[in-house]
């Protein structure tokens, strides 16, 4: 894999991850709620479902697109249309009422916390599909797909697990700055302005 692509996808990796969205709005509020201890079993849970995802990703793409030779291209613009789409429904996303998200009870065991970290992530329905379109756009079809999937799915989580961890210990003082209607507006619009700028760019980029 070209270094400069894996580069462009680190970058637009941390940018996803650093937007808030469900799994970190979970772990903030644990954070709060119950301390950073608690927030990281919760991420512990969120990153196996991370773990799982992943699998499910290199074990279906990396063949499918090495039998589509050079059909590849056209699955990977299907791909790029997907991340306008889910950019544009993003942009348009409803702002919860503050402190909507149900109140964590104190001291919950780690079982729990680690379920429910693990269910928040695995039961997304949008997270396979976006990684089945956000991936292959970082894939050099010219080379064996396989390595490159395994190395962008390893380097994915790694960055998703410092992400969530950094927002997980910091939870108490970041907490105000992503619950208030203000910021969901803004969450919003930077998620959506991303995901679109990113499929246009991806389009724009194969003409």
């Amino acid at each position: 894999m070209p270094l400069e692509l894996y580069l462009a996808f680190i970058a637009a990796t941390l940018v996803l991850c650093i937007v808030p969205g469900p799994v970190v709005t979970f772990l903030v509020a644990t954070g709060i709620r119950q301390g950073p201890r608690d927030a990281l079993i919760g991420l512990a849970g969120s990153s196996s479902a991370l773990c799982i995802h992943m699998v499910l990703v290199v074990a279906g793409l990396a063949p499918l697109l090495a039998a589509l030779g050079a059909w590849a291209e056209v699955l990977k613009l299907i791909g790029a249309a997907y991340l306008v789409w889910l950019g544009v429904q993003a942009w348009r996303a409803p702002v919860e009422r503050e402190g909507a998200d149900a109140a964590l009870a104190p001291s919950l065991p780690a079982t729990v916390l680690y379920r429910r970290g693990l269910l928040i992530s695995v039961t997304n329905p949008k997270t396979l599909a976006f990684y089945a379109a956000f991936f292959p756009q970082f894939i050099d079809t010219t080379r064996a797909p396989l390595p490159q999937f395994i190395l962008l799915a390893v380097s994915f989580i790694l960055v998703s697990a410092l992400s969530d961890g950094t927002y997980a210990v910091a939870a108490g003082r970041l907490a105000p700055y992503l619950k208030s209607p203000r910021a969901q507006i803004i969450r919003n619009k930077i998620t959506g302005a991303v995901l679109t700028a990113a499929g246009l760019g991806l389009v724009l980029a194969r003409r």
